[in-house]
């Protein structure tokens, strides 16, 4: 029998979103350094939404045991920074943490306040709250977690690249560096929570891998979208 991760590493080869247009535009100098920085204003509010299809999923769950996983992830997406202790940080809230990544580029908290969420973001938003908000709660939890999977890669990606253009100073990069930390841990949590349906095989095997495709098209077609409208002529 096929193991999870196995499958899954499969297909994140088959459908490598490092290689899309969007990254390869990174890569090769086709995307500038504002063009870079349209891409990232709009990624700003899919950073701030991502937390709510969460809080969404989780109230469809009858027990502790499978919010569990849930509650770690939102406290981490709100400043959760001691356990012990249980403190919030407002400031490493991971939409604040976000805009000074923004304020890194020359992108004032003022600026963004006139900024509009465009169709792209919009779509990947409102797919991932229908998502957890109506299907089965395995194919949502395999979906969240190839996301976060994806972008613990993406951000070493993102927050190298940004270095060594120049773009951000090594010691004031934030956000991509702790995600690139953080987000693999998240998916494991995820994948945790979809094992069983995984082992079970059949309708709920296919749910599991529902949610794997389903999150690397969405996640693969913001990129891309984020890339065509940066690249448009005006």
């Amino acid at each position: 029998m096929e193991d999870l991760p196995g499958w899954v590493a499969a297909q994140t080869k088959a459908r490598n979103i490092l290689k899309n247009r969007y990254f390869s535009a990174l890569a090769d100098g086709a995307m500038g350094r504002e063009q870079f920085l349209a891409t990232q204003q709009q990624f700003f509010f899919a950073v701030r939404y991502f937390s709510r299809p969460m809080a969404a999923l989780m109230a469809r769950m009858p027990s502790s045991v499978q919010r569990r996983s849930l509650i770690h992830n939102l406290a981490e997406e709100h400043g959760f920074v001691d356990e012990k202790a249980a403190v919030f940080d407002p400031a490493l809230a991971h939409d604040m943490t976000f805009l000074r990544f923004l304020e890194t580029l020359g992108v004032t908290r003022g600026a963004m306040s006139h900024v509009r969420e465009e169709e792209a973001v919009r779509a990947f938003n409102t797919s991932l709250m229908g998502l957890c908000l109506m299907e089965r709660p395995e194919v949502a939890f395999a979906c969240l977690g190839i996301i976060e999977q994806e972008f613990a890669g993406i951000s070493a990606r993102l927050g190298r690249t940004v270095v060594e253009r120049g773009w951000v100073p090594a010691e004031k990069l934030v956000h991509y560096n702790v995600h690139e930390e953080i987000d693999g841990r998240h998916a494991a949590e995820f994948f945790d929570c979809v094992a069983e349906a995984w082992a079970a095989g059949g309708g709920d095997r296919a749910a599991v891998q529902d949610g794997v495709r389903l999150g690397l098209h969405v996640f693969d077609r913001l990129y891309e979208d984020l890339w065509d409208a940066a690249a448009a002529p005006p």
